[in-house]
């Protein structure tokens, strides 16, 4: 049995704390904010097995003036925040190139085909049934259908199950809809989590009782010498560990240079607004394509979940939230709509939309997962299930040389006070 120290307790970490213990080992997880207290509190709750194409493509770069020209649109870029944002969206331009774009679509799909059975695997283990529903999911087109017939080629190409609807029948399936739509894709295998939050806090509680730690404490840096991280610094002591997993989320860029890896994160912003439960008469999950936002219906209420806000700064942009609450006013037809709570979080987005998962170049014992942007609700269970086989040197599920951590470049590691 090794010791193994697990920097982040969002859903990231804590599935690839889980996956660790049922391994045999003795877990230690650290991060100074409440479990699932981040991004993973507020996601979408959508289990979302169609997203195997990276951000990072040609028509979302070229369509970047028009998508943020306008105020109700999916995509805003703050001008205070983009001296900052310029070196990483250099990167995305870089990974939009038609021939990477075909390489991540590779990738992601390899590694979203395992994300259901990974999923199953982890919710029998975990006793997480009664947080999940498997009835599948609908994605509706108001007017682009042609995209729509597009994309779905592709997730045939690539595995997926999907079938597109007429609009009478896309439209049967969500009761109350006002608007004429082109049509839909549904999707029969996919799910959603009724709390996401939830979640988290199960995994945290089945942790610590098979005998794992949680403690509220901030990681600063690492000893490394010989190639091994030999102690991890928390709260201010030196602490030994036979293996590390980094899985802080946004704020991990600093840590991972410190174990000599270059992770250029931005923090992509989005936000939800919740309705009342009952508000709208839904039992699945529907994504709306051009509004760029999922109405999930969850235990505690509606969640219009969604948006992508980049250079943003400390304090929340409310409108953002509000957009969601307009948008679903002009859907369904009802100006009564009123959220009950709102909320933000920043995903951890690398910027050819791909996760780390790999051990650092110059720590073996060290193994990085972070970067899942949009998907880590998702991706969660099967990262877990990779971090475990690279800490016991399996052969992966999948090809992780996509996702290898020294692809934005190595630098030389430190040690921090």
């Amino acid at each position: 049995m090794a010791g193994i120290g697990v920097v982040g307790a969002g859903i990231i970490g804590m599935a690839a704390a889980r996956a660790l213990q049922r391994d045999g080992h003795d877990v230690t997880l650290f991060d100074p904010a409440e479990p699932g207290s981040g991004a993973s509190f507020g996601n979408a709750g959508h289990i979302a097995l169609d997203h195997i194409r990276p951000l990072a493509r040609p028509e979302v770069f070229r369509a970047l003036p028009r998508l943020l020209a306008d105020p109700l649109g999916p995509l805003c870029l703050k001008p205070a925040g983009l001296p900052g944002l310029l070196p990483w969206m250099l990167r995305f331009a870089v990974a939009s190139r038609p021939s990477r774009v075909a390489a991540g679509t590779m990738a992601l799909a390899s590694l979203l085909a395992s994300a259901q059975p990974a999923w199953a695997a982890e919710i029998a283990a975990s006793g997480l049934a009664p947080l999940f529903r498997r009835e599948g999911s609908l994605l509706l087109y108001e007017r682009d259908l042609a995209a729509g017939v597009a994309e779905t080629t592709i997730l045939h190409a690539h595995g997926v199950q999907a079938e597109m609807l007429s609009p009478a029948e896309a439209a049967r399936r969500v009761p109350g809809l006002a608007v004429e739509i082109a049509g839909g894709r549904w999707l029969p295998e996919a799910s959603h989590s009724v709390d996401p939050h939830g979640v988290v806090l199960a995994l945290a509680a089945r942790l610590a009782t098979d005998g794992g730690r949680i403690e509220r404490k901030p990681v600063t840096g690492f000893d490394i010498a010989e190639g091994r991280v030999r102690a991890l610094h928390a709260g201010g002591e030196r602490r030994a560990f036979d293996h590390i997993v980094l899985a802080a989320g946004a704020g991990a860029g600093d840590l991972a240079r410190r174990l000599g890896v270059t992770a250029p994160l931005t923090r992509e912003r989005g936000y939800h607004a919740m309705l009342a439960p009952g508000a709208l008469d839904l039992d699945i999950s529907v994504t709306f394509a051009e509004c760029g936002f999922v109405v999930t219906p969850m235990r505690a209420g509606i969640r219009l979940a969604g948006t992508v806000e980049l250079g943003a700064g400390p304090a929340p942009d409310w409108r953002r939230a509000e957009i969601l609450a307009t948008h679903a006013r002009r859907l369904f037809g009802r100006p009564d709509l009123v959220p009950q709570s709102r909320w933000y979080g920043d995903r951890p987005t690398l910027p050819d939309y791909l996760p780390m998962i790999g051990h650092a170049p110059w720590a073996r014992n060290a193994v990085l997962a972070l970067g899942h942007q949009h998907l880590g609700l998702t991706l969660a269970a099967v990262t877990g299930a990779l971090v475990a086989d690279l800490v016991a040197g399996r052969p992966a599920s999948v090809p992780l040389e996509p996702f290898r951590a020294d692809r934005f470049g190595a630098v030389r590691p430190f040690r921090s006070r």
